[in-house]
């Protein structure tokens, strides 16, 4: 199974359960759809660095549409939301 480093998110502002649109790092670039997919079936899991650590990115299935959130938040995913695409430079 692969893992990938995120270094950007992008969001959706005009879908609020869905907040983030796609996500990327050096070499890809997946829709969140594709992300979830990947992980749901084990192919890809996905990282993140928070405050100097690194974080894994999980799926979170909880009653309604699935999502993606930095395995140390509890509600709401603020920790990946904070990488903003418009900031990362490669």
């Amino acid at each position: 199974m692969k893992a990938r480093q995120v270094k950007w998110v992008e969001r959706n502002e005009a879908d609020p359960s869905r907040r983030i649109s796609r996500i990327g790092g050096d070499g890809f670039n997946h829709t969140i759809e594709e992300a979830i997919i990947n992980m749901h079936q084990e192919t890809c899991r996905y990282w993140m660095v928070h405050q100097g650590a690194p974080v894994w990115i999980v799926l979170d299935t909880r009653p309604g549409p699935a999502y993606l959130r930095a395995e140390d938040d509890i509600s709401e995913p603020d920790i990946l939301l904070s990488l903003a695409r418009d900031e990362y430079t490669a």
